[in-house]
């Protein structure tokens, strides 16, 4: 298979290194990528383990397509157990890393055991050496790329590293990119906090190659589709922050711990007044919509603030959810958190948790030692973020993620804990969303919108949906009728896009066709394996599945396909959503139904026997 590399096997514990060929067989049963890491994740984690002890293993998969000519294709999928949630731990992060680890010449990386001492790993041009790592570690993030930028020379080199967050083993911690990029979800900085690696190095250049010219006019034909795409000048201008509008005319936009599905602020943080701070705008490798841009504060309380422009979760998750309405804030706090390596999205989510239990008085004064924790401060906000990050005070109790942290504050603030499987939601409000609500719940790494990606209920026709879904009331947000079809079909298809490791914002967000027709075409010219859509879409649902047994492996929630029961029954009072909550079992079985699980939300051996997977359970 063209340009495929080759498999990286380092054990910190003993410090062997072993570079292996990749099979090609992987590929053909799980692509790359996302596919490649739940499928070793299910084979090496036998057993439930503590995901912060030395039999953890955090893999880093390039997907099949990153490096190649293919338009944005820039992901690189990071797994492990996750710290946070017991259960799958899955992030996907963009940038150049990916590019620069396949042009190194490796598909995927596999790290095992616990360095006696901190440690960075440097990879180039088909070798890896273990590095002390002693002066990075207490870094930030950007102190630790500028001192190994000292090091290694300016050029070709491209870092995941963490923060103090990681090192401090803080079960959201993120892993980060020169760039701003993060591996965000499912606290994968943690997991290598807990094996004393700070960071993995890459250097290499990426060559350039010739393309035949059948594989040139499809790359250009999907490259033009993606800038005709109707709101690709909203996206490269914007990123897709302007989404901030379009959930307050929804009535879905998460505000005040989702107390409210509208805020008054909305016009000061939809990503608008960020435009006057941009000095540059930047793109993933090979990605034509330059979403990405850099920031400099040159006036107010946050002048010389610098860093990377947020996208729209963290533009809710620190905005409206917490009450600010100050996009400077937001710019400030996001990068704070991107250079001590927290998840932005968890940790809104935590405070949002805690200034509602403030506002109910169930935390005191005493209790935060001091903290005003009143919505929408912003100095309160940066006080709980660094204590978050050291673990220390209110910090340390935050720390744990809203389902741990409710338990332990307790006073009935468990009814306000916003998460499934134990990690917290994403900025949409479920009531006024069904399928999103429902993706929320059976999503695999937990309450997350993007690893479902759940747009054909509001981006397609009533027809179409019926086409496809069986209903047209699939593009209704507010009919449970149809969705365990729609949020199977978004969920397989997001796999593949993961496992590709192609950007879902040209892919689905502005193209939106969710058939893979493109994707399959595209892959079999620039990689030489004869794949079509079905067969994409058949791999997909293996992953899924795949991931599921996983999660089942290593212990399963109570009720875990579910959602807070103040989504269920108690309704948003004012916007266009108003008097909406969620019949979330209804559409969990209906998705177990489509998927061809038992009402417990196991697979059928009938299933498991069709996806060739009969000999994992």
């Amino acid at each position: 298979m063209k340009t495929l590399g080759h498999l990286l096997i380092v054990d910190l514990t003993t410090g062997k290194i072993d570079i292996e060929p990749f099979p090609v067989e992987w590929v053909h049963q799980y692509i790359g990528g996302r596919g490649i890491n739940s499928y070793l994740l299910y084979k090496d984690l036998k057993k439930k383990i503590s995901p912060c002890s030395e039999d953890n293993e955090i893999i880093f998969s390039c997907g099949l397509l990153t490096g190649t000519h293919m338009p944005a294709s820039a992901r690189l999928h990071v797994s492990g157990k996750s710290p946070l949630t017991d259960g799958l731990g899955s992030s996907n992060i963009g940038g150049e890393f990916g590019a620069k680890l396949r042009a190194a010449g490796f598909q995927t990386l596999i790290i095992k055991g616990k360095s006696e001492k901190p440690a960075y790993l440097y990879i180039e041009k088909g070798k890896a050496a273990l590095r002390g790592a002693g002066s990075l570690w207490g870094q930030d993030t950007r102190q630790s790329l500028q001192h190994l930028k000292e090091e290694l020379g300016p050029k070709d080199v491209e870092v995941l590293v963490i923060g103090p967050a990681g090192e401090n083993l803080v079960p959201f911690a993120t892993v980060m990119t020169k760039g701003g990029h993060a591996a965000g979800r499912t606290g994968m900085g943690a997991v290598m906090g807990s094996k004393n690696l700070k960071a993995v190095v890459v250097k290499s250049r990426i060559p350039k190659t010739e393309i035949d010219p059948p594989v040139k006019t499809a790359v250009r034909e999907y490259y033009q589709q993606i800038l005709a795409a109707p709101r690709y000048k909203l996206f490269s201008k914007m990123s897709n922050t302007f989404v901030v509008g379009w959930a307050q005319d929804k009535g879905i936009l998460a505000t005040r711990n989702f107390q409210q599905g509208t805020f008054n602020g909305t016009k000061r943080i939809d990503g608008t007044d960020m435009l006057k701070h941009v000095v540059k705008r930047k793109s993933c490798y090979r990605c034509p919509v330059h979403c990405r841009a850099e920031f400099r504060i040159g006036s107010g309380p946050y002048a010389g603030a610098t860093g990377e422009r947020p996208d729209l979760e963290p533009t809710i998750s620190l905005g409206s959810k917490c009450g600010l309405d100050d996009s400077d804030a937001i710019l400030y706090l996001h990068n704070l958190c991107n250079r001590l390596g927290v998840d932005t999205l968890s940790i809104g989510g935590v405070i949002a948790f805690a200034m509602e239990a403030y506002e109910k008085g169930i935390l005191s004064l005493d209790d935060t030692d001091g903290i005003d924790l009143s919505w929408g401060n912003p100095q309160t906000m940066e006080k709980c973020i660094r204590l978050i990050a050291q673990r220390k005070g209110l910090g340390e109790i935050l720390s744990q993620g809203v389902c741990k942290a409710a338990d332990i504050i307790g006073g009935g603030s468990d009814q306000f804990a916003y998460h499934a499987k134990g990690l917290e939601l994403t900025g949409f409000d479920p009531r006024g969303l069904m399928a999103c609500a429902l993706g929320y719940a059976i999503s695999t790494r937990g309450g997350d919108f993007t690893s479902i990606y759940a747009l054909p209920e509001t981006k397609w026709s009533p027809d179409k949906c019926r086409e496809h879904f069986g209903t047209d009331k699939a593009a209704d947000r507010f009919s449970t009728e149809g969705k365990g079809n729609l949020v199977k079909h978004s969920a397989i298809v997001s796999a593949v896009i993961d496992s590709l490791g192609i950007c879902k914002v040209p892919a689905l967000s502005l193209l939106c066709e969710f058939d893979l027709k493109r994707e399959a075409e595209l892959t079999s010219l620039l990689t030489g394996w004869n794949v079509d859509a079905e067969t994409l879409l058949h791999i997909g649902e293996r992953i899924f599945n795949i991931e599921n047994l996983f999660n089942l492996r290593q212990g399963s929630w109570e009720q875990k396909e579910s959602l807070p029961e103040r989504f269920q029954n108690i309704p948003l009072n004012e916007g266009s959503a108003k008097g909406k909550t969620v019949d979330i079992w209804t559409m969990v079985q209906d998705f177990y139904t489509s998927m061809g699980w038992d009402n417990q939300g196991r697979p059928k051996i009938e299933k498991l026997r069709d996806l060739g997977l009969e000999d994992n359970i």
